[in-house]
């Protein structure tokens, strides 16, 4: 079986069904079941950020298998749209491609091997006990109450991810609607940090309290999401959406005050596009030039 050796907590991440987009700077023509090799290299920083412990994760064996089922080239705009579905929080960098993942299958026990640059191959007899498929709820950040059974009236929630000791970021996650009854799973739809989310603070503020929430209910402390009616949240997450790329001021302002004046019926279809995988960077781009001449 085809194999690659990720770092962690991106293979780990990956074995969890919360990392579906996974980076590379090329694109195999090979699609099929990929054994997942835990590298020895362990990212600290990006570990404690998704509640992962680095000193716990298992390195220099496989893990697991995952179905590869395509390969997408993404433009500084893709990168930022699918934030949920690769999980990595720097910046956009030249040359990424995304090999999109499915169906990850824990083995029972890591199998410790070495790990190759690139695509290698790997014994099949050595990958067995596969496990079922993750499960269908997608963990959220450690630390979240995720409630068994969700609140449908409430479809999006607002989770605050600590940085550090005063700083913090915001995410956005989204329960989907299933039509055939099975347990939905909590979507992480986009992340915003550092300036760009002092820049809309008022409009998060503003949001909370229509939701029935104090200001001061915004603290790194706070370990529980905000829960958020169908349209305080979409409008939050085109918000963040939009203005996450940018660095002038004046221009997120602008974006903010637009998207919250902007009628129901325009959110809900900017919402759509900017989420759609097959539109999302296009229209994100869009809405920027529409809404601040971007």
């Amino acid at each position: 079986m085809k194999a690659i050796s990720v770092q962690q907590p991106w293979a780990e991440l990956i074995l969890q069904g919360r990392r579906t987009l996974e980076l590379r700077t090329y694109a195999p023509r090979y699609r099929g079941p990929l054994a997942i090799h835990a590298a020895q290299k362990v990212k600290a920083t990006a570990s404690a950020l998704y509640g992962l412990n680095p000193a716990e994760l298992p390195r220099g064996a496989v893990l697991g298998v995952v179905d590869l089922v395509d390969v997408i080239e993404l433009t500084e705009e893709s990168y930022e749209a699918t934030r949920g579905e690769h999980l990595r929080p720097g910046p956009w960098e030249p040359g990424f491609v995304g090999w999109r993942l499915a169906r990850p299958r824990r083995l029972a026990q890591p199998v410790s091997l070495p790990g190759r640059q690139g695509l290698f191959t790997v014994d099949d007899r050595l990958l067995t006990g596969l496990q079922s498929a993750a499960p269908a709820q997608a963990p959220a950040p450690q630390g979240s109450d995720l409630r068994e059974t969700h609140d449908p009236t409430r479809p999006f929630e607002l989770h605050i991810e600590p940085r550090d000791e005063n700083n913090y970021a915001l995410t956005v996650y989204q329960w989907p609607i299933r039509a055939n009854g099975s347990r939905p799973q909590l979507r992480r739809v986009v992340t915003l940090s550092g300036v760009n989310l002092q820049a809309v603070a008022d409009h998060i503020l503003e949001a909370l309290r229509s939701e029935g929430y104090k200001t001061t209910d915004l603290s790194p402390r706070r370990k529980t999401p905000f829960h958020l009616h169908e349209e305080t949240g979409l409008r939050l997450a085109l918000l963040f959406l939009t203005v996450a790329p940018l660095s002038r001021l004046d221009r997120m302002e602008a974006i903010s005050r637009e998207v919250r004046a902007m009628p129901s019926e325009e959110a809900y279809y900017w919402y759509s596009k900017c989420t759609a995988a097959e539109t999302a960077g296009r229209a994100q781009q869009a809405l920027r030039v529409l809404l601040a001449a971007d």
